[in-house]
């Protein structure tokens, strides 16, 4: 069976829990070798601000994309146009307006008349991806001035491309002064073509400095007018960010909702301007203090943005972990997690006997935005063979919020989760938003008193995937131990050719129907994922005290051809 901390080898699970075979275990997946290669833009070395703390990290994957052709989806479907990938398109028609008579208008037959239309195709712009910049702490140097926001460091960014050369810039204002610096959200783009494609992901560990501890891991998303944010805390000794951004050349108005464990919040400040090319950083406790359960809702009218919750945490005064929040899918009857690392059961196990750290738990958020109660289906399937899958009811109330052990499912008495990836599944009778929370840190030392003496800790936010609509491309962050994790919620076995950019031999990840199969891949690399639509996926990561995971997000369909008619 494969190590479920490092798994060498593609391996699957579906609901039956079928044994598999000594290499492979999921449907006799075949696996190959894989020469790495991986994409990285070149950073520009701007001044940074006063208060820049670090140097940022550079990828040592190759700064030059390959131009490898786009792939295609196997599976049939209809081309009647040529598909660019479209952000916006400008049209502009003129049509000539006919007034008949002078008294009254004549009526013109019409039957068996079809009206003469012009079909215009969108202009293409540019692909883009907005990465978040670095992490943030409340607070100077020395500790104090809480109402000051501080950059620290700088993250890693690396890309994934085909079809032309990746540039990158930083937006130009930010509430945390690192407009146009290395620290600053930055703007990876890349030209349209028939075979362009992009991804992008950033990486950040953070050593304790500022009060910031763990690996925060974020894929770069569009920009977008609705995004969903299920994650962070902002009870005593945990801090919650809210990031926005407009990369757009039109200032976005942003309206924020937000919901915690006793309803809906309302607060004033929750219109908000986001100029083009700012950040605005927001601690989430002017809104929603003392909340265990938060979730937010964004809405953009004017220019798209992109949003994001850091949360981090702090035990009296030790930082015990950080996390960037991702947005997740939008409300739903299923909603799929898939990639969540349990990293280090041993130690989580021994700590959560301690006071405080009751956050590393594993568990599920779920919020019910509607007026309607939901009954909600939470299943959990484990990847790895041998694992034991499991489900439990949750009743969640309208407008309510809830967080539940990933273990209500299990035995009484059956510990935590062992080690290893997990995919977890919602089905509810009423639209639902969940994501999913999990902690590690080393098992602890004994200390003076005899009592365990609990070392470094981290957290991490899974939160829930699309589904993909067609090949993508994926950037692999700069991070330990990334392990590939796709679910196939149909009833047929399903094949995932997973291509390493650079050349080389691909391999075969063979996904069980109505479950779930993983891949060791490499960091700091870029693939295609091919013939993986209708599937979801995500990326997990983990290390000595040290969780994250990142989304694997369709491409934007392009638009289609527009008919005007006079």
């Amino acid at each position: 069976m494969a190590d479920p901390t490092n798994p060498d080898e593609p391996v699957g699970q579906d609901a039956a829990n079928t044994p598999a075979d000594d290499e492979v275990t999921s449907h006799e997946t075949t696996s190959h070798e894989t020469t790495s290669h991986g994409t990285t833009p070149d950073e520009p070395t701007p001044d940074q601000a006063t208060h820049d703390e670090a140097t940022p990290d550079e990828s040592t994957a190759d700064a030059t994309p390959r131009r490898t052709p786009r792939a295609r989806s196997s599976r049939a479907r209809s081309a009647t146009l040529v598909s660019l990938r479209i952000v916006r398109g400008v049209v502009g028609i003129a049509a000539a307006a006919v007034v008949v008579g002078t008294v009254g208008l004549v009526p013109v037959p019409t039957s068996g008349i079809s009206p003469l239309g012009v079909t215009v195709d969108p202009e293409p712009a540019d692909l883009q991806r907005l990465c978040a910049g670095s992490l943030v702490r409340l607070g100077d140097d020395t500790g104090a001035d809480a109402g000051r926001l501080t950059a620290i460091g700088a993250p890693t960014v690396t890309t994934a491309a085909t079809g032309g050369e990746v540039r990158s810039s930083a937006l130009t204002a930010s509430d945390v002064g690192t407009g146009g610096t290395s620290q600053a959200p930055r703007l990876v783009e890349l030209d349209p073509a028939d075979d362009a494609a992009l991804d992008a992901v950033q990486a950040q560990r953070a050593s304790g400095e500022g009060g910031l501890a763990g690996l925060a891991v974020s894929g770069c998303p569009e920009p977008t007018s609705s995004a969903w944010l299920v994650g962070g805390d902002t009870t005593v000794g945990r801090t919650t960010l809210l990031l926005l951004a407009n990369p757009t050349e039109v200032a976005a108005e942003v309206t924020l909702r937000m919901w915690g464990e006793d309803g809906e919040i309302t607060a004033p400040g929750m219109s908000l301007t986001v100029a083009p090319g700012e950040q605005r950083v927001l601690p989430l406790s002017g809104f929603a203090p003392g909340v265990a359960s938060p979730v937010v809702q964004v809405l953009a009218r004017g220019g798209q943005v992109t949003a994001a919750l850091q949360t981090s945490v702090i035990r009296v005064l030790d930082p015990g972990g950080v996390a960037i929040v991702q947005p997740g899918t939008g409300p739903s009857r299923e909603t799929v997690i898939p990639g969540v690392r349990i990293f280090d059961d041993v130690g989580v196990s021994t700590a959560l006997g301690l006071a405080d750290y009751a956050d590393l738990e594993a568990v599920a958020r779920l919020a019910n935005p509607g007026d309607v109660d939901a009954s909600v289906e939470v299943s959990l399937l484990p990847t790895e063979t041998g694992g034991v899958a499991s489900s439990f009811q949750i009743e969640v109330a309208a407008g309510d919020v809830v967080d539940i052990p990933l273990t209500s499912g299990l035995e009484l008495g059956s510990g935590l989760l062992p080690d290893g990836s997990y995919t977890v599944t919602l089905r509810s009778d009423q639209p639902v938003v969940a994501a999913v929370r999990a902690g590690t840190t080393p098992a602890p030392a004994s200390g003076s008193s005899g009592s365990p003496d609990p070392g470094p800790a981290d957290i991490a936010w899974f939160a829930s995937a699309p589904t993909l609509s067609d090949d993508v491309l994926v950037a692999v962050a700069s991070a330990p131990r990334p392990v590939l994790v796709v679910a196939n919620p149909e009833n047929t076995e399903r094949t995932v050719v997973v291509e390493q950019l650079g050349g080389g031999p691909s391999r075969e990840l063979v996904v069980p129907a109505a479950g779930t199969a993983q891949l060791t891949l490499t960091t700091g690399a870029g693939y295609a994922l091919r013939d993986i639509d209708g599937l979801r996926a995500a990326i997990g990561y983990a290390g000595a005290a040290q969780l994250a995971g990142s989304l694997i997000r369709p491409e934007r369909e392009a638009d289609q051809a527009i008919v005007v008619r006079p």
